[in-house]
């Protein structure tokens, strides 16, 4: 049995990893966060074993072990199923196999398009055999049956737009920084965040 499969009826932890530009970050990253609701430039979705999936500007898309220390990342956990914690994981195993690149078309097309009435990149990442980072991970999330994002588009889909609808659900754990991460699988923390 896979170390990252636990009994159906076990609660889950999924974690979204949200970036905060700094100055020195690409130009591409300060303008997706300056046009956005929230300033955040980029998204990752982290499993309880740390591995981490998303792409950067300029590669491929990656599925590996990060440890977040930059403190620009603020981190937001989800309550999921078993069920919802396996498929999005087995979907970041499969992605990660089409060796898809970034693009920064789609990118800033996510920025100026309708949320609701895409115009470009609309078809599936596979597809197209291009992403960019809150659109993969939309495309994860959507796979494994999240409620939360079910109304998104993808391709619309700019991490802020992403941070707002885990943040808006009753299953977000709670926001967190980096050097607090380890919380995310504290029950105690869990039942206090509730109450505050």
């Amino acid at each position: 049995m896979s170390k990252f499969i636990k009994p159906c009826f076990q609660q889950r932890t999924i974690k979204l990893a949200f970036l905060y530009p700094g100055k020195d970050d690409p130009f591409i990253n300060r303008l997706v966060a300056e046009v956005s609701k929230n300033p955040i430039c980029h998204v990752e979705l982290v499993f309880e074993n740390d591995m981490s999936f998303s792409i950067f500007q300029g590669s491929s898309l990656f599925f590996k072990q990060r440890t977040f220390s930059n403190p620009e990342y603020k981190l937001m956990g989800l309550n999921v199923s078993n069920a919802e914690y396996v498929a999005a994981y087995s979907f970041c195993e499969q992605a990660v196999k089409e060796n898809l690149q970034f693009t920064d078309v789609g990118m800033v097309g996510a920025c100026i398009q309708p949320q609701n009435c895409p115009m470009c990149c609309f078809r599936p990442s596979e597809s197209t055999g291009q992403t960019f980072c809150s659109k993969i991970v939309t495309e994860a999330l959507q796979f494994a049956a999240l409620p939360e994002v079910q109304g998104l588009h993808p391709c619309t889909t700019t991490p802020s737009i992403l941070f707002d609808a885990i943040s808006a659900s009753k299953r977000s754990v709670c926001d967190t920084n980096s050097y607090r991460r380890q919380l995310l699988y504290d029950p105690q923390v869990v039942f206090v965040n509730r109450l505050t």
